[in-house]
């Protein structure tokens, strides 16, 4: 992210350059700043009782943000505080998208070193395509530092193994299956290729695409199925993990792993739910946390101030600290333990917080 501090110390100019960074954006954002940018806006004309649907600058006081995943855009909702008088906008509710390569100016009355490093420090941490196939079906999903999402699946219908014209349909469909493999590496900049299989297909999809691709790390890997069942298969191998363990979708479901294998074992060892671990938050006693973001920009002030708190607590005393989104992995988990949990330096009974 390109960012700079303007000479009155109140505006920052900020320009995301990947989808972590308006991930990173979305978490410093708070509810009264001021945002200056680019809007669409349908205004009424001069002279004339039609509207057209105009490009306008504006100031806008920020009442929400919202990130949308795999799109580059950060959606942003307010009040517009100024913008071009002959429109007459100011004090209507508008929306607008922070895009990437966009430049904005974020206006608050003080900037505290750590957020500004936090903006300074962001950047892409990397992502990997993986692919699981067998002779039945295919899935094709990836993996960044804010989850992982199935890009597409299907089916393969091949003739029978007496037939001629099986080994012809099974080349076929997989150069078309390497064309679009090539295709999202190319999009989405993924830096890992992950092969899966059961059978010797992902050694001939292996053989295809090394020809054509030489810069990027490929990880053949060894799963019972292919499809949907085989990616999450993929992701519970030590070897995979290993390789992305620095992003935080994979670390947030080895942390999620480690407090279940401690919920069953040693209960004084966890804590879960927001107004538990706020309290053991207060106390320094959080070694690892996951929390989803919902919590952190709730519309309800009181659980996104405790959400917040409970960051800027665990933070404080050097624990690791990981935000999963809505469409990762482990939100299904976390939201039935209600958005946040916390595995813990040292025993602490209930009763003690």
């Amino acid at each position: 992210m390109k960012i700079e501090v303007e000479k009155n110390k109140e505006q920052i100019k900020i320009i995301p350059e990947s989808e972590e960074d308006l991930w990173n954006l979305m978490l410093i954002l708070k509810k009264g700043d001021y945002i200056y940018t680019k809007v669409f806006r349908d205004v009424s004309m001069k002279n004339s009782k039609r509207k057209e649907r105009k490009p306008i600058d504006i100031k806008l006081k920020l009442e929400n943000a919202e990130f949308q995943p795999l799109t580059g855009k950060l959606r942003i909702f307010g009040t517009i505080e100024e913008g071009p008088e002959q429109f007459g906008v100011k004090g209507r509710h508008q929306s607008g998208y922070i895009s990437l390569g966009q430049e904005i100016i974020i206006e608050r009355k003080e900037w505290d070193e750590k957020t500004l490093n936090k903006l300074k420090s962001s950047g892409p941490k990397g992502k990997a395509l993986i692919i699981a196939l067998d002779y039945d079906e295919y899935a094709i999903s990836l993996i960044t530092s804010l989850g992982v999402y199935n890009l597409e699946s299907s089916s393969f219908y091949f003739s029978g193994k007496e037939d001629p014209n099986r080994e012809n349909e099974i080349e076929s469909a997989l150069n078309d299956l390497v064309n679009r493999i090539i295709g999202y590496l190319s999009k989405e900049r993924a830096n890992v290729l992950i092969i899966a299989g059961p059978g010797n297909l992902k050694e001939i999809l292996y053989d295809k695409i090394k020809k054509i691709v030489n810069n990027i790390k490929i990880i053949i890997d060894n799963v019972s199925n292919g499809g949907i069942a085989g990616i999450n298969e993929v992701l519970r191998r030590d070897t995979i993990i290993e390789v992305l363990k620095e992003f935080s979708s994979i670390k947030a479901q080895e942390i999620v792993n480690e407090f279940m294998m401690l919920a069953a074992k040693d209960k004084e060892m966890i804590a879960y739910t927001l107004n538990e671990v706020y309290n053991v938050s207060k106390l320094g006693a959080i070694s690892k946390l996951v929390i989803l973001d919902k919590l952190i920009y709730s519309i309800d002030d009181k659980e996104r101030t405790m959400a917040q708190e409970i960051i800027e607590n665990a933070e404080k005393y050097r624990a690791d600290v990981v935000i999963a989104t809505e469409d990762s992995l482990v939100s299904p988990t976390l939201s039935n333990l209600g958005g946040v949990i916390a595995i813990l330096r040292y025993k602490l009974p209930k009763k003690n917080y």
